[in-house]
């Protein structure tokens, strides 16, 4: 009883284990999904240094339960708080994980996967490689409106219009407009623009204008409209705002409003540890003072603006260098999926010219079947016209009972003959030219009239030849005279 017991008691624990290790993953999926989401709300809040904390926390408890979707975005998180402290090379290879090990999940989340393109445009436009982010932007457009409402597919079309603008600023003006033009005209049909996409166009028009058609009231004005909408909405734009607001005023002559401007985005940039965006304040502050020749305060701006140009200088040699094995494994898979497509491509073309060879060998065998089918028919009617006429020309000789009459039988039925003198050597000349009458098929009455006897005598003829050829009474005469 004790046996039976303890074996019972066997399964029972096996399916609390397994219930046990199924209540532990979900519990550690939901503390993982847990600090992702409070990862984006650090993220919208500008806490670029907690969202990395918190992404790389799930990360790892992400990768000890080999739980997928965790890996992904706690990559994500803690490459974009990377990318928004100037952190590009190491931002980068939490991207190029994403890629190369979780193709799958990219494929089946178009959602994602239009946050991590433009997220790999960003990075690359930051270090220089203006045309692979140009590509990566592109690659927004084309999946902007996979599973996605009318409202979203605007929203993303109008943020990846943005960013080619912005790849294009200070290289080809013409194509900067072009694409902040698609942007004002969703605008103009889309109300519901969010606002940062409302914040960005405006201020790349102000760089327009200030850059290119040096029309400084323009500038000032799409900035002052880009500062309203940040206000409106507590952006951390605010201090990009401010700080083209600066540069806007510098060129206009009003250094003191400039500095002002210029220290508020600082302050604001400090806050949100913009590394890079320091180094043109810092830039403007100390042309602002040599204009109003402080020189002294210019050259203490100036030494900060070159000391974080060198550290972000040396940061980006490391980027630049990452990215380059990025593009040269782009290109690697490229040239594999190249070959792959080649070998197929060729392997197709040599099926193709077999399949062609074979057709052409059919059409050729088949018209010389038709050609032979045809000869053969030619042949055959020939004979048969032949035997017809040599038919008829006997049956001539027969009805006149003429001498060469069986001579003529001969040349006609060759075989006939040669059988009937092989069955009985012994027949001769009169009987030869009777089985003739036979094979012919001349009646009893015919024969009696043609050789000028009596129909009694033909009959008896006819029982000779039976008799010496030996063909039995049951079989018709005739018939056996055709079928020999």
């Amino acid at each position: 009883m004790k046996h039976v017991f303890r074996l019972l008691l066997i399964p029972i624990f096996i399916l609390f284990s397994v219930s046990a290790i199924k209540g532990t993953v979900s519990n550690d999926t939901e503390r993982i999904d847990s600090l992702l989401k409070l990862a984006e709300k650090e993220h919208a809040s500008y806490n670029y240094t907690r969202t990395i904390f918190l992404g790389k926390k799930a990360l790892s408890y992400s990768e000890k339960i080999a739980y997928d979707e965790g890996i992904v975005k706690s990559s994500f998180w803690i490459a974009s708080g990377l990318c928004n402290m100037g952190s590009y090379p190491e931002s980068f290879t939490y991207i190029n994980r994403i890629d190369k090990n979780h193709s799958d999940y990219l494929a089946n989340n178009p959602d994602f996967r239009f946050k991590l393109t433009d997220l790999s445009g960003r990075n690359y436009l930051a270090l220089g490689f203006r045309k692979q982010a140009v590509r990566e932007f592109k690659k927004e457009l084309a999946i902007a409106d996979i599973e996605v409402t009318d409202d979203e597919k605007l929203q993303r079309l109008a943020h990846a219009n943005i960013q080619l603008a912005a790849c294009y600023e200070n290289y080809v003006p013409d194509s900067t407009i072009y694409y902040l033009n698609k942007v004002r005209a969703i605008e103009k049909i889309f109300p519901g623009l969010r606002y940062k996409s409302m914040i960005v166009m405006y201020s790349s028009l102000a760089d327009y204008h200030l850059k290119n058609t040096k029309k400084l009231d323009s500038a000032f004005y799409y900035i002052e409209q880009a500062l309203r909408v940040s206000r409106e909405n507590s952006s951390y734009l605010l201090y990009a705002c401010l700080r083209q607001k600066a540069d806007i005023l510098y060129h206009q002559k009003r250094y003191n409003e400039s500095l002002d401007c210029s220290f508020k985005a600082l302050a604001l940039a400090q806050e949100q540890k913009r590394v890079e965006d320091r180094i043109s304040i810092f830039k403007l502050i100390a042309d602002n003072y040599h204009a109003l020749g402080k020189y002294e305060k210019e050259l203490l701006y100036i030494n900060k603006h070159i000391s974080i140009k060198d550290s972000l200088a040396a940061a980006k040699a490391v980027g630049v260098q990452i990215s380059a094995d990025r593009l040269s494994d782009e290109a690697d898979r490229v040239k594999n999926k190249n070959l792959w497509y080649g070998l197929i491509v060729g392997i197709s073309i040599v099926i193709v010219v077999i399949a062609i060879a074979i057709s052409r060998i059919r059409r050729i065998k088949k018209r010389k079947s038709v050609l032979i089918d045809l000869k053969e028919n030619q042949i055959n009617q020939l004979q048969d016209t032949r035997l017809d006429h040599a038919k008829n020309e006997l049956i001539a000789l027969g009805k006149k009972n003429a001498p060469e009459f069986v001579m003529k039988f001969k040349e006609a039925y060759p075989e006939l003959y040669d059988k009937l003198l092989q069955i009985q050597p012994n027949l001769v000349t009169s009987e030869l030219a009777f089985c003739a009458y036979l094979k012919l098929n001349f009646s009893t009455k015919e024969i009696a009239t043609y050789i000028g006897v009596t129909p009694r005598a033909v009959q008896i003829r006819k029982n000779r030849i039976r008799k010496k050829l030996d063909i039995p009474s049951s079989d018709d005469l005739y018939l056996w005279m055709n079928r020999l």
